[in-house]
């Protein structure tokens, strides 16, 4: 076996092999960079992130209201009624199992990492006077804030662009090569601008690593300050051994394929998350949580754009910008990710279909675990513990505070761990597939090339658990997404260019093969007289 057979880049062309080498040079030189010079890299990646969300959180929350409206235009539309493979297309997928696999990979963990750690946050620190919502609690806004940033608009304004543009050009259109670049097919000719097809690939791909690297590591550290406070265990020994098994089953659903292995893992998921929700409203501060939900979702609904455009302006710091910016700036680097997976299991549904799977259900469903998680944490007796566990030893040991003073904690405890398990396994098999289907233009990659993927993703998830500084690796994504913000701009416009074009060539086809079709009359003046 030659070493293009090894890596399964036997059939890839020249280009495609350059794609590969590099991306894995580049994210291994990050990889060594953070293992040598820990301090350097992490400075450099903060600064940037830090310059970003300074002068530029303004441009995020403008974009994201920007495609909230035109991807809300492009849905009731006629385009709407498009359906992503063409006319004939038909599902792959049920509808459990589509709900099930777009709601995993879209979230990840964050659901729980963040779910706990944003509301105590800000009602730790709130936005500073005047507050946008006067009268409302400091929880209720907190949990508010929430809501905005990870139910409802987030959902409508990131991962639906690039899933509509991705289906419309690629599927529908039939443009062939299943790439990022390919997006941009309707705005720019790739003979025009040689090598910015390959370029905007190349930039998709580390943003993705850089994306789903983080999230594997805000897991992994989770997972063991629940394994080591929660239950006294050796938890780097303990959490390793898990990796090692998720690795296994990673590596069994490589070879098993999208239609059994991320989907069965991704319904596992969802079923284990329904359990825990159901376990939490029975032992945790049930009235506190259902009132602080309902009273949040008033302030949620009826401030929802002063909330989505709140910016601070002439206030000291930046709470907007590392709040709401931060979070606009993260959806825009995973939108990539995200956006194309969704359109790969989405063939044969309408775009009203995949707005549907893709907002609407779960909003509903991110409402509730977020009002039942924030409830929890945010409840007296429950906010201060959680809130020092915070300040001293960050996120994960939070979460780990929160089970260790709930009754049935350590059950909840096992639910939480099988959880992450379950968003890990479906967040890097899903990024594997689709990093590896962008390197070779093929939407079914071989299981050869997504196993090193894989290794690469696995590597640089571990790696944060005994390097602290790697953390530093999410300011990649946000650093990205400047310059993908640009390029959702270009696939939006260049989507409903290939939407208009595709729909009229669709209706003069139908008008030339249809002889029974009513024809325009002429006009009145040159109609004969009868009498």
């Amino acid at each position: 076996m030659n070493a293009s057979e090894l890596f399964g880049l036997e059939e890839a062309s020249r280009a495609e092999r350059a794609l590969f080498v590099v991306t894995m040079g580049v994210m291994l030189s990050l990889g060594a960079v953070g293992f040598l010079r820990p301090s350097a890299l992490s400075s450099a990646l903060t600064g940037a992130k830090g310059w970003i969300l300074t002068y530029f959180g303004w441009w995020f929350i403008l974009l994201g209201f920007v495609l909230l409206v035109a991807v809300f235009a492009f849905t009731v539309s006629r385009y709407g009624r498009l359906r992503i493979g063409g006319p004939g297309a038909e599902p792959e997928f049920d509808v459990f199992s589509w709900l099930s696999m777009v709601f995993t990979v879209g979230f990840g963990a964050s659901v729980l990492i963040w779910g706990v750690a944003e509301p105590v946050s800000i009602a730790q620190h709130p936005p500073p006077e005047p507050v946008p919502v006067q009268g409302a609690s400091v929880e209720s806004m907190a949990l508010a804030f929430m809501f905005i940033h990870e139910v409802f608009p987030g959902l409508a304004m990131w991962y639906l662009p690039v899933a509509i543009a991705f289906g419309i050009v690629v599927y529908t259109d039939g443009v062939g090569d299943y790439k990022i670049s390919s997006m941009l097919a309707g705005v720019v000719d790739e003979d025009r601008i040689p090598g910015l097809y390959w370029l905007v690939d190349l930039a998709a791909l580390v943003a993705t690593i850089g994306g789903i690297s983080t999230t594997l590591g805000f897991s992994a550290q989770t997972m063991s300050a629940i394994l080591g406070r929660v239950f006294g265990l050796d938890a780097a020994v303990l959490t390793y051994a898990v990796f090692a098994l998720i690795g296994v089953v990673f590596l069994a659903d490589v070879w098993l394929g999208l239609r059994k292995g991320i989907r069965n893992a991704a319904r596992a998921t969802v079923v284990l998350i329904g359990v825990a929700m159901a376990l939490l409203v029975v032992v945790g501060p049930s009235l506190y949580m259902l009132e602080l939900s309902l009273d949040a979702t008033g302030v949620w609904l009826s401030e929802m754009f002063r909330l989505t455009l709140y910016t601070a302006p002439g206030s000291d710091g930046n709470w907007a910008a590392n709040w709401t910016g931060f979070w606009w700036a993260w959806w825009a680097a995973w939108s990539i990710f995200v956006g194309s997976f969704v359109a790969r299991v989405s063939k044969g549904r309408t775009i009203r279909e995949l707005f549907a799977v893709l907002v609407v259900v779960p909003t509903v469903f991110t409402w509730v675990q977020h009002g039942l998680i924030g409830g929890w944490v945010l409840a007296p007796g429950f906010q201060e513990p959680v809130a020092e566990a915070m300040a001293s030893a960050g996120k994960p040991a939070a979460i780990a505070k929160a089970l260790q003073i709930t009754p049935l904690g350590t059950v909840l405890a096992v639910l939480f761990v099988f959880i992450i398990a379950g968003y890990i396994v479906t967040s890097l098999d899903s990024a594997v597939f689709m990093i590896s289907a962008i390197t070779l233009g093929d939407e079914n990659p071989n299981p050869r090339n997504r196993a090193w993927w894989g290794a690469l993703l696995a590597l640089f998830g571990m790696t944060s658990l005994r390097l602290e500084e790697f953390s530093a690796i999410e300011s990649l994504s946000v650093t990205m997404a400047l310059p993908f913000s640009l390029f959702l701009l270009l696939v939006l416009y260049g989507s409903y260019a290939v939407a208009w074009n595709y729909t009229r060539e669709d209706e003069d086809e139908t008008s030339r093969s249809d002889p029974q079709r009513p024809r325009p009359q002429p006009a009145p003046h040159s109609v004969p007289d009868d009498d």
